[in-house]
């Protein structure tokens, strides 16, 4: 099943873009310092790396006339799902991890800062994949899967921010702090975003997300946020397995 999933991207022209998406933002960030860069790259991504997942993906794992045909082959449904998204991510993050290097040569990052960008981009690549997954299973319709998928991208890409902050303005005088706590774990890519800032001690400011994670949650480490970020795509993915499974009986 991965074989096939990982031909059908491939063919596609648009994944060539996830090899120009990081040279290009890094040009923004040119001669500002490695922290800087680095972390300035990462906060370019979220923005605009999951449209381009969640167009890639979704459209394939949401289509009723595909899985027709793939479940009528000897697979089982959940695995045949699992291993349909990982065709996909594996087809992904092939122009992926290229165009991360190339953006880090931009950069001059050391190989340590390199490395955090490449980890950072392959997490990334799989939080959103878990999120195609699971919204493709749920609806198993392309066009209503895109436009979930899209809308929670505007939720935790963009107004993510300002909807905590106010949250965390309006509980200031009631004993409602779990209510917080729970609205910073929903967004594992800011965990993430917030243990790159700690713990490469980029000379950025954290901003008011950065300060409400430390206050509620603490001391939040890059490799801690990362398997934050990771875990929560391989989660999602195989939620979505079993709900689609679950739908195929």
């Amino acid at each position: 099943m991965s074989p096939l999933f990982f031909k059908e991207v491939t063919r596609n022209p648009w994944t060539f873009g996830l090899f120009l998406l990081p040279s290009l933002l890094s040009l923004g960030f040119l001669g500002r310092g490695e922290g800087v860069g680095l972390v300035g790259l990462y906060s370019g991504l979220l923005l605009l790396l999951p449209p381009l997942v969640v167009a890639l993906a979704v459209p394939l794992l949401a289509s009723r006339e595909e899985w027709a045909f793939l479940l009528g082959l000897p697979q089982e449904a959940f695995r045949g799902f699992v291993a349909g998204v990982a065709g996909i991510f594996l087809a992904l993050l092939f122009p992926l991890l290229p165009g991360l290097f190339l953006g880090a040569g931009l950069l001059g990052l050391s190989l340590e800062a390199a490395f955090w960008l490449w980890l950072s981009g392959v997490g990334l690549l799989a939080f959103w994949m878990g999120v195609s997954a699971l919204l493709a299973a749920l609806t198993l319709e392309e066009k209503r899967a895109l436009g979930l998928s899209l809308g929670l991208y505007g939720l935790l890409n963009v107004l993510y921010g300002p909807l905590v902050v106010a949250l965390a303005v309006r509980l200031r005088e009631y004993p409602l702090e779990g209510f917080l706590a729970l609205a910073l774990l929903l967004n594992p890519q800011e965990i993430h975003r917030v243990g790159l800032l700690s713990g490469l001690k980029a000379p950025v400011l954290t901003g008011p997300i950065g300060y409400l994670v430390a206050e509620r949650l603490g001391e939040v480490g890059p490799w801690l946020g990362f398997g934050y970020l990771a875990l929560s795509g391989l989660l999602l993915t195989l939620l979505g397995a079993l709900v689609f499974a679950r739908r195929d009986r």
